[in-house]
């Protein structure tokens, strides 16, 4: 196990790990990081996100911060990188430190378990012509893009 946890150490860069924490599903393999395509936890104050992504080739990971609470708003939002419509109270705005200067901030599902969103949308959701493969697909597209801007 140790030498898993190294590994996922060794993901993030060193400013992240100061302020790293591993869910023990990945840290006892029950999540394999390198058959998973991108796997998300939160620290468990929530105030922290973690992303692992996994192109085929190369594992990358990054950390970003919660900006706020979660809205008590009933108002529609739209994830960044799954695209799933749901209300404020679903979404978050995570950052993350580009800088001295500057931080950028993305709206994303709350939890980070956009996959959960595309798996199951739920009777509310928004009504696509694309069907799951396509949409997961997409996310994957999106956090790649994300990860060429911002890491």
């Amino acid at each position: 196990m140790e030498n898993q946890k190294e590994f996922i150490e060794s993901l993030f860069s060193k400013k992240d790990r100061k302020k790293l924490w591993v869910l023990p599903a990945v840290t006892n393999k029950e999540i394999d990081l390198e058959r998973e395509r991108i796997v998300t936890w939160l620290h468990p104050s929530g105030h922290i996100g973690y992303v692992v992504y996994n192109d085929g080739e190369k594992i990358s990971a990054f950390m970003m911060e919660r900006l706020a609470e979660k809205s008590a708003s009933n108002k529609a939002c739209m994830c960044s990188w799954c695209l799933s419509v749901k209300s404020a109270r679903n979404m978050t705005i995570f950052s993350r430190k580009l800088s001295e200067t500057t931080s950028n901030g993305v709206m994303l599902c709350s939890d980070l378990n956009c996959l959960n969103s595309i798996n199951n949308p739920g009777a509310n959701a928004m009504r696509e012509s694309l069907n799951a493969e396509e949409k997961r697909q997409r996310y994957y597209k999106n956090v790649e893009s994300y990860m060429a801007k911002y890491l």
